[in-house]
């Protein structure tokens, strides 16, 4: 197992209602908005009906603590979505079992001054400026990695000013956007999380956007349409991805727009790191059964122990 490094660095969040798990703010200025999240427990349900225990982000309303929540924990967390020069304040409030202190960054993004951490049953208010565009990993990495291999992570994005463009740039325009947030599942330690030696973490279920093939969300594009993927890594392990049947334009890392970007067959997102392509759907290929593959390279493509068919795969396919 690759063991994540983190450096503390404050978590970047945007409004969510309290009724959705995904919220767009679409703002012809720049807005202030509030988000109030809870860090709570939950379960989720793996292909073979295996239950696992889980810890993760669910929306709440005001109270000072989770008896509101909108929902279940969930993995991953809710799709956080804000405009780039908003102003957000952010209250999570942390209902994970007793001795787990929460401590909540996001690669890229700087809070304003302030505390960092929330101890079990306390809420901590953060406040950022969404000074840039691109895509962003959210998560809590108080006790190290366990926190975020118990499934609290999410994805957040800055959207440009520029309306179908995600980094305002000519070479990020897109037609379909998809996010791919990468993760994986070791059933034995969600069962022990505080007993568990991460050094024999091995995960046996592979994710994106929290499922495994043949659960995972199939991406429709049309012939001829820009698909802006959204590569984010959670997971513990740097990870390849690979397009069958055209080729991906890189276009950032890390919500960083390059400079020159570049057509790829195959590119590695770093554990912990986030990447933007764009890849655009060959004429002539509407009703293809089979689609376009998207899956891991490195063949993580089983569900369990001993595997059966699944892991990391979904497909582009075209009406």
């Amino acid at each position: 197992m690759r063991t994540r490094a983190y450096t503390r660095v404050p978590l970047v969040l945007v409004l969510l209602t309290a009724a959705t798990l995904a919220v767009g703010v679409t703002s012809a200025s720049p807005a202030n908005q509030t988000i109030n999240l809870c860090a709570t427990t939950g379960t989720v349900t793996l292909p073979g009906n295996l239950v696992v225990d889980i810890w993760g982000f669910v929306p709440k309303g005001v109270a000072a603590n989770c008896s509101d929540v909108a929902g279940t924990a969930t993995i991953p967390g809710p799709v956080l979505t804000v405009d780039q020069g908003d102003v957000v304040t952010l209250n999570v409030t942390n209902a994970l079992p007793p001795g787990h202190t929460i401590s909540v960054e996001a690669p890229g993004l700087s809070f304003d001054p302030g505390p960092t951490d929330a101890a079990v049953g306390s809420t901590v208010t953060r406040t950022f400026t969404a000074g840039a565009p691109g895509s962003y990993l959210y998560e809590s990495v108080g006790g190290g990695e366990r926190q975020t291999a118990m499934g609290l992570y999410g994805a957040l994005i800055v959207r440009s000013a520029t309306a179908g463009q995600a980094y305002g740039t000519a070479a990020s325009a897109y037609d379909v956007e998809a996010r791919l947030l990468l993760s994986a599942i070791d059933p034995a330690f969600n069962a022990d999380p505080d007993g568990f030696d991460m050094r024999g973490y091995r995960a046996t279920y592979w994710l994106i956007n929290g499922k495994a093939h043949p659960d995972t969300d199939v991406i429709h594009a049309a012939p001829g349409q820009r698909v802006l993927l959204r590569y984010l890594n959670a997971g513990h392990d740097n990870t390849t991805m690979v397009l069958l049947g055209m080729d991906e334009r890189v276009i950032a890392r890390d919500a960083q727009v390059l400079g020159n970007p570049f057509d790829a067959h195959a590119e590695t997102i770093p554990a912990g790191a986030t990447e933007d392509t764009v890849a655009t759907v060959p004429p002539g290929t509407s009703g293809l059964t089979h689609g376009f593959p998207l899956y891991n390279r490195q063949l993580q493509l089983g569900n369990g122990s001993p595997p059966s068919p699944g892991g990391m795969l979904t497909f582009i396919q075209s009406p």
